[in-house]
């Protein structure tokens, strides 16, 4: 009789504590879950922040616009200038410089904080632009002209925003500045005589 008494007891003090066990455990893997949506959710958060767009308006860098088209130069020394870009991609500051010859063009990308060359391509020119058409239609006159700093200056002064990225071009044999600039989430062009500063259009992209 008091085995049998003894035996149900040990029997309601195992479930008991079975079932103790199976509440911590599902505890446990409730806290464990939640910890991960925790952490994921802030992995996300610090990942949309990275994909902000730098204001370049008064950012220095290590190298200089004037650095990156030397080496380019240097680098293919028969070329003409064509383009000349700093914008931002995937996280770096990134200078492009574009160039030409009678036969081919040229592209380089430099890391603008660490002065590392990411890019250096060239091809062939279509038959159209070979013989230094291209190079005659396309070619900047960067003889003094002003600093993408003032450039991005006086653009501010035209629309308020941030600056998302410059360019220098030429279109009907004029050299001019082009300064992206986002204003919340429309995007202005800017466009300026590379030598006067002059305002020459402002456009909102579609």
């Amino acid at each position: 009789m008091w085995k049998k008494i003894s035996v149900i007891a040990m029997t309601t003090v195992m479930v008991g504590t079975l079932a103790a066990c199976g509440d911590d455990d599902a505890k446990d893997n409730n806290n464990s879950n939640n910890t991960q949506q925790t952490t994921d959710s802030g992995t996300n958060s610090n990942s949309n922040s990275n994909t902000s767009t730098t204001d370049l308006n008064n950012k220095k860098f290590s190298m200089s616009y004037t650095d990156a088209v030397e080496i380019f130069k240097n680098k293919h020394p028969e070329t003409d200038i064509t383009s000349i870009e700093l914008s931002q991609e995937l996280g770096k500051f990134v200078y492009t410089i574009d160039g030409v010859d009678d036969s081919n063009e040229f592209e380089m990308k430099f890391d603008a904080d660490t002065k590392a060359i990411l890019q250096d391509n060239n091809e062939k020119l279509d038959a159209e632009d070979a013989n230094g058409k291209e190079r005659a239609n396309e070619k900047l006159d960067l003889t003094g002209i002003k600093t993408p700093q003032e450039a991005m200056t006086v653009a501010l002064k035209q629309q308020a925003g941030t600056v998302k990225e410059w360019t220098i071009e030429r279109e009907l044999n004029q050299t001019y500045f082009s300064v992206q600039i986002m204003n919340g989430n429309q995007e202005v062009e800017v466009k300026l005589d590379s030598k006067t500063l002059e305002v020459l259009s402002t456009e909102q992209d579609d």
